[in-house]
């Protein structure tokens, strides 16, 4: 009898932990990662240790640390906390006209997927516009800034509150070629939809609404997508 309920109690935990490992390798692959494409190749850095998930839904106010950002030279300054307005590729290609067109991008292929459209968010395309200008100026290219802030940092007092799960993905692309919007855009797009935790992002069912930021320099487009839910 004694070795009859043994077996059965490490059966229990046999199955237990591989519940788990499953679990856990399906939120891994959810998890948000960096995007850069440039000249055409794509690289996906690894996600960051403790922002696990593409989004989440927060029960309580955070209480996670500071993390450490990425190293750039002192010589960058201070971050740069402003909106920067309309910025042109070389071929006279606006910001706005690639946030519109990624924004309509996203809204087809949710539509194709059967899922609801997002609305599209001044104040967060602002907020996400601020963070594509910071990493355009200071040349870096990460979900944490070198002072460590997060991505959900970035709503900041609307999460949590107004959005009880946000999430956001990351692109930088080259504007060379003459490209028009549309052809910047599906650049973005399409690049996200090639990687497992961004179109994951994009994919879910529960996002309200979005905000794209843009922001070009010396041939560069640094896009930032930020999504939330009030849950």
């Amino acid at each position: 009898m004694v070795l009859k309920r043994l077996f059965s109690a490490v059966g229990q935990l046999l199955v237990v932990a591989l519940v788990f490992s499953v679990v856990l390798s399906l939120a891994l692959g959810a998890g948000i990662v960096d995007l850069g494409i440039e000249e055409g190749e794509v690289e996906t850095p690894e996600p960051l240790p403790d922002w696990p998930f593409a989004w989440e839904w927060v029960l309580e106010e955070p209480t996670a640390e500071p993390r450490e950002g990425p190293d750039i030279d002192d010589e960058a300054g201070d971050p740069v906390d402003t909106d920067p307005g309309s910025t042109e590729t070389g071929a006279g290609v606006t910001s706005e006209t690639i946030e519109t067109a990624v924004h309509e991008r996203i809204n087809e292929i949710r539509t194709d997927g059967a899922l609801a459209p997002l609305e599209f968010d001044d104040d967060i395309a602002e907020r996400a516009r601020t963070y594509s200008h910071d990493m355009g100026e200071r040349e870096y290219f990460s979900h944490t800034s070198p002072e460590g802030e997060t991505p959900a940092d970035r709503f900041g007092d609307r999460y949590p509150g107004e959005c009880r799960a946000v999430g956001e993905n990351l692109a930088m692309v080259s504007a060379g070629g003459g490209a028009d919007a549309g052809t910047i855009a599906d650049r973005i797009v399409d690049g996200w939809m090639d990687s497992e935790g961004h179109r994951e992002n994009i994919l879910t069912a529960e996002w309200e609404s979005q905000g794209i930021g843009v922001f070009i320099v010396d041939g560069q487009v640094y896009a930032t997508q930020k999504f939330c839910s009030s849950g």
